[in-house]
C-alpha cells in the first residue's frame, strides 16, 4: 500500500479578527407621573451610535407600552422631524410648538441625565429625580 499527502505543510492556529459587536447604551429619559406632578426617571436600552440628542429624540417618541402601563405620560410634544445637538446646544423642531412648564423640565433632565452618561460630563447642580 502506498500512502502519499498533496505537500501543505501545517501552520500555526491563525487567529481572525474580533468578532462584530453591536454597541448598546442605556440612556436615561424623564417622563411625568399619572398625576403630571412630578418627573420620574426611566432608563432605556439603546443600540448604535448614540449622543445627548438620541436620549431626547427617544423623549419625543413618548412613553414605551411598559412606561404607559405604567401610567407614566409625557408634556414634550411629539414631532414627526428629529432633534439636534449642535455642541451644547439641543435644537427642536419648529412643530413642537411652546413647552409647558413640565415638558422644559423633562427636556433639561433628559438632556443632562445624558450628556452625563454618554459624553462622561460630571453631573452637578442639577435637580432631577
Amino acid at each position: 500500500m502506498i500512502l502519499s499527502a498533496c505537500g501543505v505543510r501545517p501552520t500555526p492556529i491563525l487567529s481572525g479578527a474580533e468578532a462584530p459587536t453591536v454597541s448598546s447604551h442605556e440612556l436615561t429619559v424623564y417622563l411625568l407621573s399619572a398625576k403630571h406632578d412630578e418627573l420620574v426617571r426611566r432608563t432605556r436600552a439603546y443600540s448604535g451610535n448614540v449622543d445627548t440628542a438620541t436620549a431626547i429624540n427617544l423623549l419625543v417618541a413618548g412613553p414605551t407600552d411598559e412606561e404607559k402601563k405604567l401610567g407614566l405620560t409625557t408634556d414634550v410634544p411629539g414631532s414627526s422631524s428629529r432633534v439636534y445637538a449642535v455642541s451644547n446646544v439641543i435644537v427642536l423642531p419648529e412643530d413642537m410648538g411652546p413647552l409647558s412648564k413640565m415638558a422644559q423640565f423633562q427636556l433639561y433632565c433628559t438632556a443632562i441625565a445624558s450628556r452625563a452618561k454618554v459624553e462622561n460630563v460630571p453631573v452637578s447642580g442639577f435637580n432631577c429625580p
